[in-house]
């Protein structure tokens, strides 16, 4: 997929720019992931695109993860502090309910 001709260039950078983000969550079929794979690298800018973006989505998914794990903990943390009130004012739940 070496274009032969710069403008030929431009469109096959068009059009790996525009398939980027399925690119990357592996959402195309072989030939096409294969073809923007040989694309990406052959040319340096659209090997910059997909650093960037590769880049930019292990961010968002470190951020999920921390946010994700904190959410957890402040669930446990709240679910704990009613129990303890509940069992305080005298309600203790069957033992499935605490285990949980």
């Amino acid at each position: 997929m070496i274009p032969p001709t710069e403008a030929m260039r431009m469109d096959d950078c068009r059009a790996v720019v525009q398939r980027l983000w399925d690119f990357l969550d592996q959402e195309l079929d072989a030939p096409t992931m294969a073809a923007i794979e040989h694309h990406v690298m052959a040319c340096s800018g659209c090997a910059a695109h997909v650093a960037f973006a590769r880049t930019f989505l292990e961010a968002v998914r470190s951020v999920s993860r921390s946010r994700t794990s904190q959410e957890d903990q402040h669930t446990r943390m709240l679910r704990t502090m009613v129990m303890n009130r509940l069992a305080d004012a005298g309600f203790h739940p069957p033992p499935s309910e605490t285990s949980a």
